[in-house]
């Protein structure tokens, strides 16, 4: 892969259902976090040089079921089912695992995770939970919200100034939250009927990806419509930067994932599921 930037899409495969991706600028590299085959401890995080090699392809390995990633400090967070692993992210040895106790009678389905300023990482439970865990730099975990019809279902998640916001998965739009927990709506994506499609409510888009780019601009992956959309900062305007199949293809979605992006490059990283590869588009410079 050229270093300059692509004018045509680039698929990156032999992945074991990839999830989420975060660019290390200091090292300039991709991590990817692999679900893995089934089973447990079969998951694991990838090293891929930005030319497209996957310079380790189990760089980190002995994961349950690895989603989001998030990059602070010289730290790799990395949200694992009921667990919040810290690893270097220069070694990949591990730090600190934190074990997040379960105030729900379902089990624990921890997504994405961002990182406040102060160090306190923000995650998305994406199951019917459907909340918001916080859990401080010394691994004190608390519910910030929760509740399925208020929530969404939260998948892919941001922190901004003193203010929460993720897509999500039951519903077609972008929310937010202020420090007083009042849920607000940002964007709306365009409606879609998924009468035909098996266990999903009115309106439904399985949202996941999520990037709010310092300038804006807004980035949103749905399993749904295998669309990756570029919002303009008001939220009115929208292109599709990205299609993938969609949940209604018969051989089933693609699954654009947690996807981020390459500011040094001008390129948006989508991990594409249930193809097993990195998919790396332009970002356009502007909607």
């Amino acid at each position: 892969m050229p270093n300059d930037d692509a004018v045509q899409p680039l698929r990156i495969p032999g992945f074991t259902k990839p999830e989420s991706v975060v660019h290390d600028t200091t090292q300039d590299v991709y991590f990817v976090s692999n679900v893995g085959a089934k089973g447990p401890s079969a998951g694991f995080i990838s090293r891929v040089s930005p030319d497209g090699t996957v310079t380790a392809l189990k760089a980190i390995t002995g994961l349950n079921g690895p989603k989001g990633l998030w990059l602070f400090e010289e730290k790799l967070y990395v949200t694992d089912i009921d667990t919040l692993r810290i690893f270097n992210r220069f070694t990949g040895e591990p730090i600190k695992t934190i074990t997040v106790n379960n105030p729900f009678t379902k089990r624990l389905f921890l997504n994405d995770v961002v990182l406040k300023k102060d160090g306190t990482a923000v995650m998305s439970d994406s199951s019917v939970n459907s909340a918001i865990i916080e859990v401080t730099p010394e691994g004190e975990a608390s519910v910030f919200l929760s509740g399925d019809e208020a929530l969404g279902r939260p998948n892919g998640i941001q922190v901004h100034g003193e203010n929460i916001s993720w897509v999500t998965m039951m519903s077609n739009k972008v929310l937010r939250s202020n420090p007083s927990k009042k849920v607000f709506t940002e964007i709306e994506l365009p409606v879609v009927d998924v009468s035909t499609l098996s266990n999903l409510r009115e309106g439904a888009l399985q949202l996941d990806g999520y990037v709010r780019l310092d300038d804006g601009r807004v980035l949103v992956s749905s399993w749904v419509t295998g669309e990756v959309s570029l919002f303009s900062p008001s939220g009115k305007n929208r292109i599709v930067v990205a299609q993938v199949a969609s949940s209604f293809d018969p051989a089933g979605p693609a699954g654009p994932a947690d996807l981020n992006v390459d500011l040094t490059r001008n390129r948006i990283l989508i991990p594409v599921f249930n193809k097993g590869e990195l998919l790396i588009v332009p970002l356009p410079a502007k909607v």
